[in-house]
């Protein structure tokens, strides 16, 4: 955690539920004696409760766009996405589906090798929820050999030919910018001179937070308000941020 999240108020504001920390104490006890404890256990809390409290949604932290050259015209337009896939009684919610999408960079390869299940040049892959399969047609790239976008050409799924891996997406999306947050020191006891002989400042993590600036997420969180907490699909848990503001959303990443 970072040195912000060391008191209550900066664990909620990154999304840590009261009844995590909860959990947590019920689980530690109580005892007269100074204990060191692994993060690792709290995180453990904050994760059994987010995962039936926090309704799914899906963002993509850095946008590769992709255009779908025979998108059906009969479509509708939107998917009803369940809140809870385990629990579909609580709910769900409406996303576009358009010819224009984005997908995570880090979801395509130009060139895959045989263990990679997500998309490639000569590999299709699934979108979540959609019911669909994308097949490359074109690679668009920029003057230095980067990709720019994808062009493709998509199929409906069946239960004889599923794709080796399926991936998450977001059309007419909502920009947020996504703080994400690492542990601030290296070891979980840093004022232990036997792990740490330089002490704590020595032990600071220089990468323990990032902000993304650009990123993206489905229209289905427009209306969070302060400290409303979503599972982002294949990604992890956010709260929304004090700093909202009615033109940009800002999340914590709690996990």
């Amino acid at each position: 955690m970072t040195q912000d999240c060391s008191h209550l108020t900066a664990l909620r504001r990154r999304g840590f539920p009261p009844e995590a920390i909860n959990l947590f104490c019920a689980k530690v006890g109580v005892t007269m004696a100074q204990t060191v404890l692994d993060p690792s256990m709290l995180e453990a809390c904050v994760r059994d409760v987010l995962n039936v409290t926090a309704p799914r949604a899906m963002a993509v932290l850095e946008p590769l766009k992709v255009t779908i050259s025979n998108f059906p015209g009969d479509h509708s337009g939107s998917l009803v996405i369940p809140n809870f896939p385990a629990d579909e009684t609580k709910g769900s919610h409406a996303i576009p589906f358009t010819s224009t999408i984005f997908i995570e960079r880090s979801d395509f390869k130009e060139k895959a090798d045989k263990n990679y299940k997500r998309w490639s040049a000569d590999q299709p892959v699934g979108l979540r929820h959609a019911g669909y399969v994308l097949s490359i047609d074109k690679i668009n790239k920029d003057s230095e050999g980067n990709i720019t976008d994808l062009e493709a050409s998509c199929t409906k799924t069946t239960e004889t030919e599923k794709p080796k891996g399926f991936i998450h997406w977001v059309a007419n999306p909502i920009f947020c910018e996504v703080r994400q947050y690492e542990r601030l020191f290296f070891h979980k006891s840093p004022e232990d001179q036997s792990e740490v002989p330089g002490r704590f400042l020595t032990d600071i993590n220089p990468n323990s937070m990032s902000v993304i600036t650009n990123a993206y997420v489905d229209v289905s969180v427009k209306d969070a308000k302060h400290f409303d907490k979503f599972q982002f699909e294949r990604v992890g848990f956010f709260s929304v941020d004090t700093d909202t503001h009615h033109s940009k959303i800002i999340f914590n990443r709690t996990l």
